[in-house]
């Protein structure tokens, strides 16, 4: 898994490429989101559309990124996922939890509005 992240005035783009399991370095995912909101960033957009596959543990890590963001007054917003990564987090109820957009570009609007 790697992660690229951009900046664009008070929010952050991490682009997630790759499986997301187990076997990848814990903490990455979140630690990229608090060092974003650490950098003056007050919205973090996670771009899924480049990953495949998200196994337990690291959507585990994905709810931790979500509250570090959010207790720092940030907000977290998915992107882009996949129609099996948006079938996962529906089945596990984090639908209700996630702001999930199915693009960056739809991410970034909801920002400005």
């Amino acid at each position: 898994m790697d992660i690229h992240t951009t900046f664009d005035g008070p929010r952050a783009t991490l682009q997630l490429v790759g499986r997301l399991t187990v076997t990848d370095k814990p903490g990455r995912i979140k630690k990229a989101a608090a060092d974003a909101i650490t950098k003056g960033a007050t919205a973090v957009v996670m771009d899924l559309s480049q990953v495949p596959y998200i196994d337990s543990t690291r959507l585990g890590e994905l709810i931790a990124s979500h509250v570090t963001v959010t207790r720092q007054g940030g907000r977290l917003l998915l992107a882009g996922p996949t129609d099996r990564i948006a079938d996962l987090l529906t089945v596990a109820g984090l639908h209700d939890i996630f702001e999930i957009f199915p693009s960056v570009t739809a991410a970034h609007a909801a920002l400005e509005a």
